[in-house]
């Protein structure tokens, strides 16, 4: 069974010192007994484990504290989140449980429930009900945390696959996110066959990081038809016979035509009758016969050769710069560059044919020019040969004009095919990672189905828990238990509990008690109610950890020893108990009970003590558990560990002592005991101070004085319950009264001091 092995952390915890990891502390036993004076802590103690009780941090401690409880099992419960697992098994009895529980001035308790002999196999369902409950729970932690895993591992993968995506996408200013894909998933239609290779896959990523539209461009223009017939026309020229028209001299002189041709029409013109190169007259015979051979046609065909050969000429020079004006192709959308630098070297290869052609072609038309009359030999083809040319060049600027339109269509299509791209991008990594995502998206399902299965069967374990509870559930008998414990715990039945609709009622001598029960009473039905409670709703002791906060309180001697004795012989089945006090006589009963047991190897009892003190430079007081000191362990007096401390404070000489705050009162108790025994009387403790000072006339009167002193300020402290309050009293005060007690118990009995000094020795 479960039980609490120590205390590792503590920060910020009351009066309780902060303690780190590693830091030594007694280790808690089966058995456990806690002695502190008023204020050392303990019901500070007993609501951090009111804490593993409620299974949450509770109001009553400071917002910011944090402490870290160790368990047998190595379980590590932490505050102030981690504190649930041992509700069932806690029960802790201090004020907050008295608040809670019993409402004096009503003179009524809250219900507890109490399981009949009749009642017991519903009792024994009940309990394997909370067991498969527990079970259940464990189960469904575990499958949510694999859920958490699963879906951890799922949005990992949806945030990595978006940001894939986002980075093909392009998006700008928008985003591409894990919530983005998911909704893709689902929306968005794709198969297998959306997959692109990455060729494809590159060509729309080029369009999605496209910022805007390329331009649109001009279609490319060559005149062929002009180049054909400026070939076949050059062609014609060159093989031209002009025939009889020409004179013999025409014949000889080929190249001076032209100028022949100019002089006779000049000479007609002008009526010249003699030539004015040479001056001998010109014959009406020769100007005849110069007349037929310069008729009509040979002036047209000095003109059409003259106009074939401008006409070349001008052609020849564009077409030799005309590729510079073609588009260029990185001017071209991205998808379309390849096949455009195709066409254009092909545009180019066969306009290069032909530019060779056009230059014979203009050779001859000039050389005819310059001689009419002879024919011009030439390489230029035949027209067959020059329309294969011909149509070779057209198909080749067909298909480059092609790729530019269809770049025209798409720079005006940008924004539905940019879209487009965008689309098949993310159809593409939908695809590709459609089997991954199915099979994460599929073992979530499979995880929050069995939580929801087990969530489904938490459900109805609860609800046949709460009927079976239901069921169980009497609180008559439980009065009867109470009653019966407070009678034998007060020695009197006049105080008896009856059952009501709703908790218990409070009668005395049969009548419902009108005010609040005394301070002895509430003690005891207090702690009678917790015990009948403890084994309620089918819980066993055996199972329980117990913490008892001060069960003891204004009682007689013998309420006090039934007291004690009902805790031992009914709460010591536990599974570990825990009993916290600042009552030294309970102390002791509980001392002495478990003391062999501390003593055993290995130990099953802890004998402890809330040691109070104020650290060097601290204005606040600190409690830390330690081992009970030796001289309360040894003594059921608390004067040997009183006088402990007055020689420790004396060893302490002006040096500062961590207990400095609680010595006025310690000096007073020791005083208080010492003259009880020197001087024996009911007399008041200031006039038993004079009778024995006066016994002592070598004590020196200054010392009586700082002793009379601290009786009057000290007047309060009649026990130790205020023993670790602050006093009014200085420390030069405190440490003069120390000495005056030392020196006035010396003075008066060396024996008896000498024998403290021995076993109460500063160390």
């Amino acid at each position: 069974m479960t039980t609490i092995s120590t205390l590792k952390t503590l920060s910020s915890v009351g009066v309780l010192a902060d303690k780190i990891a590693g830091e030594d502390i007694p280790s808690f036993r089966r058995f456990n007994l806690i002695y502190g004076f008023n204020g050392s802590g303990k019901s500070t103690l007993s609501r951090v484990f009111a804490c593993l009780e409620a299974g949450k941090h509770l109001d009553c401690l400071p917002k910011d504290s944090s402490f870290e409880l160790a368990l047998d099992n190595g379980v590590v419960v932490k505050a102030p989140n981690a504190l649930g697992g041992l509700e069932s098994q806690v029960c802790v009895f201090n004020e907050d449980f008295v608040t809670r529980n019993l409402r004096w001035q009503e003179g009524r308790a809250s219900s507890i429930f109490y399981i009949s002999e009749e009642q017991s196999d519903l009792a024994a369902e009940l309990r394997r009900a909370k067991k498969t409950l527990a079970e259940k729970k464990s189960s469904r932690a575990a499958a949510e945390k694999i859920a958490g895993e699963r879906e951890k591992t799922l949005k990992s993968y949806r945030t990595q696959r978006a940001k894939l995506v986002a980075t093909s996408l392009n998006l700008g200013n928008r985003k591409y996110e894990a919530r983005q894909l998911e909704k893709d998933y689902e929306q968005l239609q794709y198969d297998e066959s959306s997959r692109l290779e990455a060729e494809a896959l590159d060509a729309r990523v080029d369009v999605a990081r496209l910022s805007a539209p390329p331009p649109s461009l001009e279609p490319i223009v060559i005149d062929v038809d002009g180049v054909r017939k400026v070939v076949e026309g050059a062609r014609a020229f060159a093989e031209l016979s002009i025939g009889a028209v020409v004179l013999e001299e025409m014949e000889n002189h080929p190249s001076m035509v032209p100028w022949l041709k100019t002089g006779h029409d000049y000479h007609s013109e002008n009526g010249l009758e003699t030539c004015l190169l040479c001056g001998n007259p010109i014959s009406d015979a020769r100007k005849e016969k110069l007349a037929q051979a310069l008729d009509d046609r040979l002036s047209t065909l000095l003109a059409d050769l003259k106009s074939a050969g401008a006409t070349a000429t001008t052609l020849l020079t564009n077409i030799r710069s005309i590729s510079s004006f073609w588009p260029k192709t990185a001017e071209l959308d991205l998808q379309l560059r390849e096949r455009y630098a195709a066409a254009r070297e092909d545009t180019q290869y066969s306009l290069n044919s032909l530019l060779s052609l056009i230059e014979e072609a203009s050779r001859v038309l000039l050389t005819r020019e310059a001689q009419p009359t002879i024919a011009v030999t030439h390489t230029l083809p035949g027209p067959e040969e020059i329309a294969g040319h011909v149509q070779a060049l057209e198909k080749a600027i067909a298909v480059q004009n092609a790729v530019i339109q269809e770049h025209n269509e798409r720079s005006a299509d940008f924004s539905r095919r940019q879209e487009g791209a965008r689309e098949g991008i993310k159809k593409h990594y939908l695809a590709e990672g459609h089997n991954d995502y199915t099979a994460l998206k599929s073992s979530l399902a499979e995880a929050n189905g069995q939580v929801s299965a087990f969530s489904e069967d938490i459900g109805k374990l609860e609800g046949d828990i709460d009927e079976l509870s239901a069921k169980v559930r009497t609180h008559g008998p439980a009065a009867d238990q109470i009653t019966k414990l407070v009678r034998a715990y007060l020695g009197h039945g006049e105080l008896t509990i009856f059952a009501a609709d709703e908790g218990y009622e409070l009668r005395r001598h049969n009548k419902i008690v009108k005010g609040a029960p005394s301070e002895g009473e509430k003690t005891a039905i207090a702690l009678c109610y917790f015990i009948s409670s403890l084994e309620a709703e089918g819980r066993e002791l055996k199972e329980l950890i117990l913490v008892i906060d001060d069960p003891i309180s204004s009682l007689d001697t013998k309420a006090m020893n039934y007291a004690c004795s009902l805790i031992r012989s009914r709460l010591t089945g536990a599974a570990q108990l825990f009993i916290l006090t600042h009552n030294q006589h309970c102390m002791n009963e509980f001392k002495k009970a478990w003391r062999n047991a501390a003593k055993a190897d290995p130990p099953t009892a802890a004998l402890l003590f809330l040691d109070v003190s104020m650290p060097e430079g601290s204005e606040s007081r600190n409690a830390r558990i330690i081992p009970l000191p030796s001289q309360l362990n040894a003594y059921d007096s608390e004067y040997h560990f009183l006088c402990h401390k007055v020689l420790q404070f004396e060893a302490a000489g002006a040096q500062y002592s961590e207990y400095w705050f609680m010595m006025p009162n310690v000096i007073r108790r020791v005083l208080e005991v010492f003259l009880a025994f020197k001087v024996p009387g009911s007399h008041p403790l200031q006039q038993k101070l004079e009778t024995l000072a006066k016994k002592c006339p070598d004590v020196d009167d200054v010392r009586i004085k700082a002793l009379d002193r601290l009786v009057q300020v000290e007047s309060h402290s009649d026990s130790l319950d205020d023993l670790v309050s602050h006093s009014s009293m200085t420390i030069e005060e405190t440490r003069d009264a120390n000495a005056a007690l030392l020196e006035l118990m010396t003075a008066s009995d060396a024996d008896h001091t000498k024998a403290i000094r021995r076993q109460c020795k500063a160390e």
